[in-house]
């Protein structure tokens, strides 16, 4: 019985002393988890720290692994197809110091179905390998308000949607997602910033495909955001900061206003005797 409890013991002093050189000889990854969902192809920037602390370099170059796992959660399809528009980045870190970047899954990834989706980045080297913690992306619909249809010439068609979304039961935010029914190419949805729901945004769009959207930022403010749209590009041509009529009728008659309100000058007597 002894010698089992020492053979135990020494068993899990093997399995200590091995998982502190793992904990040494490893990467510290880290990712910072969002607060807040993401519409359906808004690009999703995910800010990343790797620190090395092995003794030895991690070259992506060299063959070392700096990877991005993307899983759809609640899903048959439980791997996320990837059509890398662009590649992770290429790192070169010496033992002991930090990398940091951001890295945009919606490049790598196709993130276009509504649903949550779990995240890992893993970093490995000769001497060592670690894997982050998970990091949940939620993705979902927002409630459409508005859309305008374009149709081209060989009969296909974009749709322009605004759709409104509200955040932590405060603000209230709306953005412009851009729609080929044929699924063929994703467009990034666009962020109109926050909406002030004093009245309708206004959406529209001309023959040759200029689309427009005018909406309240603000109490103050209006936002005209300029897009042109043909077969195959979608721009932003313009952005404007707008002061709505009344609120500028008010700055201009303010000095006026504070001028009537400061008490008149004393009277200065009609009689002088020098």
């Amino acid at each position: 019985m002894r010698t089992f409890s020492r053979f135990l013991f020494l068993v899990v002093a093997m399995l200590g002393l091995c998982h502190a050189a793992d904990d040494h000889a490893n990467f510290e990854i880290t990712v910072k988890p969002f607060i807040f969902d993401f519409i359906v192809d808004e690009p999703v920037d995910v800010p990343v720290s790797i620190r090395n602390r092995t003794g030895a370099p991690l070259t992506t170059d060299a063959g070392d692994v700096f990877a991005c796992e993307v899983t759809r959660l609640n899903s048959r399809d439980r791997e996320v197809t990837r059509y890398a528009k662009t590649q992770l980045p290429v790192v070169d870190i010496k033992p002991g110091e930090t990398w940091e970047g951001f890295i945009r899954l919606t490049d790598l990834y196709e993130m276009r179905a509504e649903g949550d989706y779990f995240v890992r980045f893993r970093a490995a080297n000769r001497l060592g390998a670690s894997v982050s913690d998970g990091l949940l992306v939620s993705v979902i619909p927002g409630i459409p308000i508005k859309y305008v249809r374009q149709m081209f010439a060989d009969g296909t068609q974009r749709e322009f949607r605004l759709v409104y979304l509200q955040r932590y039961q405060i603000n209230e935010y709306l953005y412009l997602r851009i729609i080929d029914p044929s699924g063929v190419r994703a467009w990034d949805t666009v962020s109109m910033g926050m909406v002030f729901r004093k009245e309708a945004p206004k959406l529209d769009i001309t023959d040759d495909g200029v689309v427009t959207v005018l909406h309240r930022a603000t109490r103050d403010l209006h936002v005209k955001l300029t897009l042109e749209s043909t077969h195959d590009s979608v721009r932003i041509t313009g952005e404007e900061v707008l002061l709505d009529p009344e609120a500028m009728a008010r700055t201009m008659m303010e000095p006026f206003q504070k001028k009537a309100l400061e008490p008149p000058p004393p009277p200065e007597p009609w009689w002088k005797f020098w």
